[in-house]
């Protein structure tokens, strides 16, 4: 609607200037009033969104509209970025009773959105340009979803999550055992989007949506990455960790939410860092791995004692990423024992 806006704003003024004198004036009402004629329809049609800012998350409801549905209004973002994370995880609320528990958790990240699209959303173009696929996990996305999700309202996204919008999904009965990265003629289906019309239910697809819309952080307001080369062999480099952030007070919110678990100054604690079988400090691990370590924070780690810390807001999670960026008040993972 509002491309049509102005392409025909432009028109009339195209017409308006080659009219003269008195008759300029005559025509320019005519013209106007049928424009208005035709215009309000129109606006009737496409909706009220056009005037609204979609936002970009940030956790602070940036990305409703006015038009959305009630089910997202009601929608658990908080729950949903756990779902992101690995839905079928202890204490994510999944009812693992049902058909399709065995199944996904068997095979995890060919199910998990994470897998696909990264922590910072930004698929194979971001964080995951080195993440290559394996026997175990499929290739990653080459979606931009941060991007995705700004151009789409709610119903769309949940169109798209629970049927494709006609695109062809992946069965829960599909056989991903034959799944091999040196073949490209085995990955077609492990790479496909699940059918999750099979797995989800609505409501979970709901809070999905709102986590997407409402709850995920623009990662390079938190910090800075430099990509070289191609996926799956490309390299990323992350610097500027917490960018404008407020050191002191990230402190002060580790000292809060974090150091009772994770020890003082991140080293060891009674829950250290465990990452890929190598246990790290708090510091080490959020040098190495900003764009995951926010997500866990804000979110939990599903199937852990780790729950959503309430570090909601993109200022306190860059001034949280700030403090944690200093490796002298944060040691890095030699120092643990």
């Amino acid at each position: 609607m509002l491309h049509n806006s102005l392409t025909f704003g432009r028109g009339v003024a195209g017409f308006y200037g080659k009219m003269k004198g008195g008759s300029r004036m005559k025509t320019l009402g005519k013209v106007l009033a049928v424009w208005l004629v035709l215009a309000v329809p129109a606006t009737l049609f496409v909706g009220c969104n056009v005037a609204v800012d979609p936002g970009t998350g940030g956790g602070d409801g940036g990305g409703g509209t006015p038009m959305d549905p009630a089910e997202f209004t009601s929608a658990d973002g908080l729950k949903g970025g756990a779902f992101y994370d690995k839905f079928y995880a202890d204490g994510t609320g999944f009812d693992q009773t049902q058909a399709s528990f065995e199944t996904v958790s068997a095979a995890g990240d060919f199910f998990r959105c994470k897998q696909c699209h990264g922590w910072d959303h930004l698929g194979n173009m971001g964080a995951y340009i080195n993440r290559a696929p394996k026997a175990t996990r499929p290739n990653v996305s080459g979606v931009n979803l941060a991007e995705h999700v700004g151009e789409e309202e709610a119903q769309e996204l949940f169109e798209t999550i629970k049927t494709g919008h006609g695109a062809p999904r992946r069965m829960l009965d599909a056989d991903l055992s034959t799944y091999d990265p040196e073949d490209p003629t085995t990955t077609a289906d492990g790479d496909m989007m699940p059918d999750f019309s099979e797995i989800f239910s609505d409501e979970e697809i709901w809070n999905i949506v709102k986590y997407l819309k409402d709850e995920l952080l623009d990662t390079t307001q938190l910090y800075d990455i430099t990509t070289d080369g191609t996926y799956p062999d490309g390299t990323r480099t992350f610097s500027n960790i917490g960018k404008d952030g407020d050191a002191a007070n990230g402190d002060s919110i580790y000292a809060a939410k974090c150091a009772g678990c994770h020890g003082a100054d991140g080293v060891g604690g009674s829950f250290p860092v465990v990452d890929d079988g190598v246990e790290l400090s708090i510091g080490a691990f959020a040098r190495d791995k900003p764009y995951e370590l926010w997500h866990k924070v804000k979110f939990g780690n599903p199937g852990s004692v780790m729950t959503a810390q309430g570090v909601d807001s993109l200022s306190d999670m860059k001034d949280l990423l700030k403090a944690l960026a200093d490796s002298d008040a944060y040691p890095d993972a030699d120092a643990v024992q």
